[in-house]
């Protein structure tokens, strides 16, 4: 007699849990990491909308956040990125529902505008209560995202007495269990993240400009590092190297991050280089086709239903957006006049900010390019990719004015 209301109580309770769980997972995805909550660039959220009334967007609020190209994390209400004002490198809180800072936490920097206008080029990464900065000097660290304190920080190119590259330090530091790794030197650099104490570290040997990516189902936890020459398999416990895939690209400019599935590795860089597919399950990198036709100089393409969407070519010269067959490297679409500046993905649907700002919203398709929402919000350059959480988008210029476009349902 008493296990019926129990299991009644049981099914009900399961009910609502799934309904919470499937309504929180439509309603608000924080996007807490480079490339969201997967590292894959497609945020899952699904309750938004973009049928933008007169073809202008309703931006919630636009503020400055300062130069440089660092995207957007969120967290619980709260965005972080990084910006150069006057002579610091500024991490910024900011509470999404109205654009207010929360709280600020700077340190010295040089502009270091060769080449480009300058600024922070990395992204922060949110842990549970901590976030984790990176700088383009080496500057390194770990803070409270309540209220901004230092709970740790240090200089890691100086500590492990490796160069830096050509435009500095860019990679997202990836959380793995208890390790923070970092793209430094040669094949990465690894510290304990409650303490910031070295755990390992690698040849001083200049390293990319891609952040580190875990590979699937690896064993032992391996993860991929740029480095200037190749990209580098390392255990991440140790840091031994498993294997390297030479990878030459002018300026060693390897900039966009190794993309796994199926046991397969895809690789891209700009500068005339391509990219390539690997079979990854044997002990070293196997070649199965490569190519010339998606040429990812600073952003990593998306993998979605057997194709990559992706940005081809150098942003100086002309870039264009194309979609690529996963499996043979055959083109399926190219798009030549729209001047990608940064791309990501959401509910199957593209999200492309242009490098003169405009955001437009176009099904994933291999069967072609047809948008169906486009509005200007942002004016300068840019080069960031756009971030979906919480039904908000968040676009960002080089000279950083950002932008919350709301598209909450």
């Amino acid at each position: 007699m008493t296990s019926m209301p129990l299991y009644r109580f049981s099914v009900h309770g399961l009910f609502v849990v799934v309904f919470l769980a499937s309504f929180s997972q439509c309603i608000a995805e924080d996007w807490y990491r480079w490339r969201g909550p997967s590292g894959d660039g497609i945020s899952r959220e699904t309750d938004w909308k973009c049928d933008w009334t007169d073809g202008q967007a309703e931006i919630a609020w636009s503020r400055s956040v300062g130069t440089g190209f660092s995207s957007v994390v969120v967290k619980d209400g709260r965005a972080f990125t990084l910006g150069h004002v006057d002579g610091q490198d500024i991490v910024y809180c900011i509470n999404v529902a109205d654009g207010q800072t929360v709280w600020t936490f700077g340190y010295p920097a040089e502009l270091d505008d060769r080449d480009f206008e300058g600024g922070p080029i990395s992204t922060p990464t949110v842990d549970g209560d901590r976030l984790y900065v990176m700088g383009r000097a080496g500057e390194l660290f770990c803070l409270q995202i309540s209220d901004g304190t230092k709970l740790w920080g240090k200089n890691i190119a100086d500590e492990t007495e490796v160069r830096l590259p050509g435009w500095g330090f860019s990679a997202a530091p990836l959380v793995i269990g208890d390790t923070l790794l970092l793209n430094v030197g040669e094949s990465g650099v690894a510290v304990d993240k409650h303490s910031g104490d070295l755990l390992w570290s690698s040849d001083d040997r200049e390293c990319g400009y891609a952040s580190p990516v875990l590979i699937p189902n690896s064993e032992p936890t391996a993860a991929v590092i740029a480095s200037g020459k190749a990209y580098v398999g390392v255990d991440v416990q140790s840091g031994e190297q498993l294997w390297a895939e030479r990878w030459l690209t002018s300026f060693n400019c390897n900039a966009a991050d190794p993309i796994f599935h199926d046991g397969k590795m895809f690789l891209s860089s700009g500068y005339n280089r391509g990219s390539a597919l690997f079979d990854i399950s044997g002990e070293t990198p196997d070649l199965i086709w490569k190519s010339k036709e998606m040429k990812n100089q600073i952003h990593t393409s998306i993998l979605y239903q057997g194709h990559l969407y992706g940005i081809d070519g150098d942003m100086e010269t002309g870039a264009r957006l194309r979609c690529m067959d996963w499996s043979t490297g055959d083109i399926r679409w190219s798009v030549d006049d729209l001047r990608p500046g940064g791309l990501a993905m959401a509910d199957g649907k593209l999200l492309l900010l242009t490098e003169p700002g405009d955001l437009i919203i176009a099904p994933a398709t291999r069967d072609g390019w047809e948008p169906i929402a486009r509005s200007k919000v942002l004016d300068g350059k840019t080069w960031t990719s756009p971030v979906l959480s919480g039904g908000r988008i968040f676009c960002r210029s080089i000279r950083g004015q950002l932008v919350c476009v709301d598209c909450r349902d």
